[in-house]
């Protein structure tokens, strides 16, 4: 059974193949062929319009040279030509148009240089057939920047916002390398500060954190690096505290102070890196006598409380209590304790 239908089938295909209706189809194919062939011949006989990549290549630049920017990598150009030139193109492409550096920028000067149209279609030509026609080129002026190796090393400062979470706070942001050599003109060398970081945006940072970010570009100017690397270091706020004893100033030697409690309770919010660095002689609660005379007018019989020394680093200081008994004493011999 399979093998009647196999039969039957190519016999369908042998009598399509020797029927006058594929003879009639080849005929058409025929002349279909023919017309696309003379209908292309045609079009590429007349002038048709193309747009060209071409690289570009600065050439011959003397040794101590440094281009601090440089010419573009290639151009867009819009040709006409015939579509016989135009497939050249296409199947070649276009030689590289090279810049000769001697050719173009003045000896013993540094600064920019730039190449107009004109002159820009002059250099393209070369790399083109003598018949295609240049109808524009982008961009229509090339420049490039160049210095003979002046410098001048700056710091590199880090833009944008980096926010750590809320139990957290930023010990450090530290960019490495932190100077980079900037290659200009002596003008811009001569008003250049810093380098900035292209703009940075960091959200509820809580832990150190390390990432490469590009420099921010400076017209004319030619960057050591390119990138640096930014360490963002952050440390956990912890709560701390300390008994602080209380101290006088400026009493007279007959007289000295007795406060009740002698010592109080100095809480505080710290990072934790440097809370391991403080102790209670970091904080100072001072009396003086004036204070001390001024409660007495005032009929008070409790003196408020201040510190008069807080650490770097320290934030939310509570004292506890806020306020303590007082008693002046006299004696011949007084012994206080002061900070004078």
């Amino acid at each position: 059974m399979d093998r009647y239908r196999l039969q039957s089938f190519w016999k369908r295909i042998s009598d399509f193949l020797s029927s006058p209706r594929f003879r009639e189809f080849l005929v058409f194919l025929f002349f279909l062929a023919i017309s696309a062939v003379f209908w292309m011949l045609q079009t590429l006989d007349e002038t048709l319009e193309k747009k060209l990549t071409v690289k570009l290549e600065l050439v011959n630049v003397p040794e101590g040279v440094v281009i601090t920017s440089p010419l573009p990598s290639e151009l867009r150009v819009k040709v006409s030509d015939k579509g016989t030139s135009l497939i050249h193109y296409i199947r070649y492409g276009v030689p590289p148009v090279e810049v000769s550096f001697n050719d173009v920028a003045a000896a013993g000067e540094s600064g920019r240089v730039s190449i107009g149209t004109a002159e820009a279609q002059r250099l393209i030509s070369g790399s083109l057939l003598s018949t295609t026609k240049i109808l524009s080129v982008s961009p229509d002026t090339l420049e490039f920047y160049f210095n003979h190796g002046l410098y001048k090393s700056v710091p590199v400062k880090v833009a944008g916002t980096i926010d750590p979470s809320p139990d957290c706070y930023l010990l450090e942001v530290k960019p490495t390398p932190a100077e980079v050599d900037v290659y200009a003109t002596q003008d811009v060398l001569d008003t250049l500060t810093a380098v900035y970081t292209t703009p940075v945006s960091l959200e509820e940072v809580d832990a150190n954190t390390s990432l490469n970010v590009g420099l921010e570009g400076l017209k004319g100017a030619k960057y050591s690096t390119d990138q640096v690397r930014l360490d963002v270091e952050v440390d956990v706020y912890v709560e701390n505290s300390f008994d602080v004893p209380i101290h006088t100033s400026n009493f007279p030697a007959d007289k000295f102070l007795t406060t009740f409690p002698s010592s109080v309770q100095v809480s505080f919010t710290v990072g934790y890196t440097n809370s391991k660095e403080l102790s209670a002689d970091d904080f100072v609660i001072l009396l003086t006598y004036e204070e001390i005379l001024a409660c007495q007018r005032e009929g008070k019989t409790k003196i408020p409380l201040s510190l008069h020394n807080v650490p770097e680093g320290v934030s939310n200081v509570r004292i506890e209590p806020q306020e303590v008994d007082y008693l002046i004493e006299q004696g011949d011999n007084a012994e206080t304790d002061s900070l004078e």
